[in-house]
């Protein structure tokens, strides 16, 4: 019959952890899981910014350099233009003055998880207005100086509970304001200078602080709500 020490020999132990080891050890897991996690959003994000390149009818040379490096951000870098980034993440683009055509592809924007910011502003970009609504969690859109045209339906904000600022000036726009536009967090809303035609929607937003719809065909009384914002807002509407 083997003795104590031979049986210990035979079974050894398994030497018990101390809390600070397993501390680290998990801590080492959860660094591994979030550099893979963060490799991998980078990789969506390069593909899903050329895709959306590829929908412009001329990117170049404004956009030459995207896909000269194998990731749009490093940390809080951009490596590609017009690309806005937070800790390795796509967290806007601003694409002004770039005299940008052609479609923009919303669904190519979509696994960009981290979109918060858009601006397009100053360029050429016509027809209908995107559906914006596949990119719920943007706080910021600004479209102002282009050629979009038509009718926006009335729910084309609904759910886009997060916005602040929306900037449309400068289109050919036409038909209602849409009420979907009272966000609750709206800050700033310009739609200067388009065709819109109708009342103007009671927007209630209690933050809002800039408001100009002047030079359209708008009639009808002010709704009480925005009876504070400056008179010029309204001028010639």
């Amino acid at each position: 019959m083997p003795t104590g020490a031979q049986a210990a020999a035979a079974y050894p132990v398994r030497p018990r952890l101390s809390p600070t080891t397993t501390s680290f050890s998990v801590t080492i897991i959860l660094v591994l899981v979030f550099s893979s996690s963060l490799v991998a959003a980078q990789e969506n994000a390069s593909d899903a910014l050329l895709k959306f390149k590829s929908s412009l009818a001329n990117a170049d040379p404004a956009l030459a350099n995207w896909g000269s490096s194998t990731s749009p951000c490093s940390g809080d870098h951009a490596n590609w233009v017009g690309v806005l980034c937070f800790n390795g993440y796509v967290w806007g683009l601003q694409l002004e003055n770039m005299n940008l055509k052609g479609q923009i592809d919303i669904n190519s924007l979509v696994p960009l998880r981290f979109l918060r910011t858009l601006s397009f502003m100053n360029n050429n970009f016509e027809g209908v207005m995107p559906d914006w609504r596949k990119l719920g969690a943007l706080k910021s859109l600004y479209l102002s100086n282009n050629q979009f045209s038509g009718q926006i339906p009335n729910d084309a904000f609904k759910g886009m509970n997060s916005l602040k600022k929306i900037y449309m000036a400068n289109n050919k726009f036409t038909g209602a304001i849409p009420s979907s536009l009272e966000s609750p967090k709206l800050i700033e809303l310009r739609l200067e200078n388009n065709q819109f035609t109708g009342s103007i929607p009671a927007i209630s937003s209690e933050n809002l602080k800039v408001l100009n719809v002047s030079n359209n065909q708008l009639e009808g009384p002010i709704p009480a709500a925005l009876l504070k914002m400056d008179p010029s807002s309204f001028s010639g509407a």
